[in-house]
């Protein structure tokens, strides 16, 4: 739950400190005779919200952001048009993705990336210069084109977070190409439902990969894909890293002889044009196949990491991901900055957590991002960042689930008084709705402000009896529904092998009329302005008609209970026949000597943790049950699976038929099974049995 006063920052700017974004202020006060004193006036421009200031808005940001183009848009956006109505930007414009990020660093020998994994934690990382990542394109790009790739041609990468697959995505930008990719670890049938709608001309993969020091083969996994898939006679298969196989693939060295010296050359596409193709989570149906623009790309992007995070050719970045995640396209927003970004291909905690931060520390990194989960880890280890060696940071990134105000507290005492960065978008804007800036205070789980040029709202629910019409917007202080009211560059094209863009209608602008509703719950705090994400609106849990949000659940299991409890997952259950939703709280305990809890300290401790949320929030909120179990399930972003684990403690083992999921979430879900029916019996029971040590879980 957030604060009920205004908390205690865990970062100040310091008074002398001028930003990007201080300086686009002034840039805009000068060239359009405005008075623009804070981030809120900047913010209330850019969406046009006292005048229609929008196309002013977006063309500045273009010159200011020095977006390569080869020609100029002659406006950016035409006001009069409405989100649902899927307007273009930037009309006339041609650009490149890939040359936006190259073309500035021409003839540099500055390092364009690092590259760490867990064979060379012992040794140098690769360093790769500008200079040396424009050959290694060039050289892909040739290849590529000699092998027939052609403007609208999908190129897929299953590989890690490398240099190849970096190299990958800006050759076949700079082709016109269409991009996506997949990290090594994807199931055999997630893969077959992606590649079966992407259908593409090159998939390229790894052989193997190592992860926790250990080795997997997946060309198996990808060889039963291929020959699964509905393929025109072209495609091929090129394995990136060593194999010993007998079939007739074709290895990157074969590939890359067939490339014939052609010069790195950039082909100008409108705006619009396609170049990513990222995958929602897919667990209620067909994954949707979401395509993004090269300026929508672009102009985003540039625009976070230099305004919002202040990125220039002196920061260092690195964040925890894989190529399969929304993230790793996210990031890539930094090499737009001209700024080194540091790729790791591993596991985060390999080959302990201390030794892993420790070397990527080690690597000169400004900035450092992950996930709350991952830093959720630190805190139970207890690990000290600021003490580390080699700690050059200035700024903690993290997006992917709720941060909470105790676990961003703990941050502040374990790296330092830094400026921390939650955002939260994702695949559907290649970016953010809500972000941070370094030119302001950062408050314990807040996110501080809406991104530039998005009108962000908080809506009452569209699921509120009464709410048949937009808005009106509700005030700070009551949650809702975030929502987005006016057209933004980064919406997403279209999604693949959807006429008339129905489903996507459907996805983002049925349940509230005329605007974009995300389908996340949002507060903002009255005291800073601040905003907190609540979880997935779709995830709201509804006991009684009272709506409240996963995430308050959390934060005070976290602020009063984290000498006992591990981790959590709070989820609604509403079987047929149930009049009502009831909620559920999951518990992961701290063991104490290697001993499970006894019968008398579970009772009491349950009794503690539904007084403690009866006094903060209220007895609706307080859960019909609480379990104690070994694991919690996370996916392989790293975010909790409340709404798959709401289905199937719903729906039982039906969930499994009615939905798609991987191997490893199956795993992951399959023995809450068993609360399906045990929910009833076991509420407000004293005497139950010791559940501890006998769960399933």
């Amino acid at each position: 739950m957030p604060p009920m006063e205004t908390p205690t920052p865990v970062y100040t700017p310091p008074p002398e400190l001028r930003t990007y974004m201080d300086d686009f202020r002034g840039y805009i006060n000068r060239n359009h005779s405005t008075q623009l004193q804070t981030y809120d006036d900047l913010h209330l421009f850019s969406i046009g919200a006292r005048r229609s200031t929008r196309n002013i808005f977006w063309m500045s940001l273009w010159h200011y952001l020095d977006i390569k183009a080869s020609v100029e848009p002659s406006a950016a956006i035409d006001e009069t048009l409405s989100i649902d109505s899927f307007p273009q930007f930037y009309k006339d414009a041609k650009l490149n993705l890939a040359e936006n990020i190259l073309y500035q660093r021409r003839g540099g020998n500055g390092t364009a990336i690092r590259v760490l994994n867990e064979s060379n934690f012992e040794s140098e990382p690769e360093d790769v210069s500008w200079d040396q990542l424009r050959d290694l394109v060039r050289l892909l790009a040739d290849a590529l084109s000699s092998s027939g790739l052609e403007l609208g041609d999908i190129v897929v990468a299953i590989g890690g977070n490398n240099k190849i697959s970096l190299a990958l995505m800006l050759a076949t930008a700079s082709l016109g190409g269409i991009f996506s990719s997949f990290a090594t670890d994807v199931g055999e049938q997630a893969l077959l439902d992606r590649l079966s709608q992407l259908r593409p001309r090159f998939l390229f993969t790894d052989a193997e990969y190592t992860y926790n020091g250990k080795s997997h083969m997946i060309l198996p996994k990808v060889h039963s894909v291929w020959h699964k898939l509905t393929r025109s006679p072209n495609a091929e298969l090129v394995i990136t890293t060593p194999y010993n196989t007998e079939d007739q693939s074709v290895g990157l060295e074969s590939f890359l002889k067939r490339a014939k010296g052609k010069p790195l050359s950039f082909l100008q596409l409108p705006f619009n044009t396609p170049i990513f193709v990222m995958f929602s989570s897919g667990t209620t149906g067909t994954p949707k196949a979401i395509v993004h623009s090269h300026g929508g790309v672009v102009i985003n992007l540039k625009k976070e990491y230099r305004l919002h995070c202040n990125f220039d050719e002196r920061d260092v970045y690195f964040h925890y991901t894989n190529i399969g995640w929304a993230l790793w396209n996210i990031m890539l927003g930094s090499l737009f900055c001209g700024s080194t970004l540091v790729l790791y291909d591993g596991s985060p905690f390999y080959p302990t957590p201390e030794c892993c931060l420790q070397r990527i520390l080690s690597a000169g990194v400004t900035a450092f991002g992950a996930g709350p989960k991952y830093f959720s880890e630190l805190r139970r280890r207890n690990i000290s960042a600021k003490s580390m060696k080699s700690n050059q940071l200035k700024l903690l990134l993290s997006t992917g689930a709720v941060l909470t105000p105790a676990l961003s507290s703990w941050m502040a005492e374990s790296f330092g008084s830094l400026c921390q960065i939650s955002f939260s978008g994702g695949t559907e804007l290649c970016g953010s709705f809500v972000h941070g800036t370094v030119s302001l205070p950062t408050y314990p789980g807040e996110i501080p402000v809406k991104a530039l040029g998005m009108a962000i709202e908080v809506y009452p629910s569209s699921s509120s009896p009464d709410h048949k019409t937009p808005g009106p917007s509700l005030p700070a202080g009551e949650s809702g529904e975030l929502v987005c009211t006016q057209p933004f560059p980064n919406m997403p094209m279209h999604f693949l092998h959807d006429p008339g863009r129905r489903r996507y209608f459907n996805t983002y602008f049925s349940s509230i009329p005329g605007v974009w509703t995300h389908g996340d719950h949002m507060y903002t705090s009255p005291h800073t302005g601040g905003i907190y994400i609540l979880g997935r609106s779709d995830g709201v849990l509804n006991p009684s008609g009272v709506r409240f949000g996963s995430g308050e659940i959390y934060s005070l299991i976290e602020r009063h209970f984290a000498e006992e409890i591990v981790d959590s997952i709070c989820i609604g259950q509403r079987r047929e026949g149930d009049e009502t939703e009831k909620v559920i709280l999951f518990v992961v305990l701290r063991l104490r000597n290697a001993l499970p809890i006894r019968d008398g300290e579970w009772h009491r401790l349950r009794a503690r943790i539904r007084d403690c949320i009866t006094k903060a929030l209220s007895r609706r909120h307080v859960p019909s049950a609480i379990f104690p179990v070994s694991r919690i399930p996370y996916n392989v972003n790293g975010k909790k699976m409340e709404i798959p684990l709401k289905a199937v403690v719903s729906e039982g083992n039906r969930a499994f038929a009615k939905r798609k999921f991987t191997v490893d979430e199956v795993d992951a879900l399959r023995d809450y099974v068993q609360y399906y029916e045990k929910v009833e019996e076991s509420v407000d029971k004293d005497d139950e049995q010791d559940i501890v040590g006998k769960s399933k879980l």
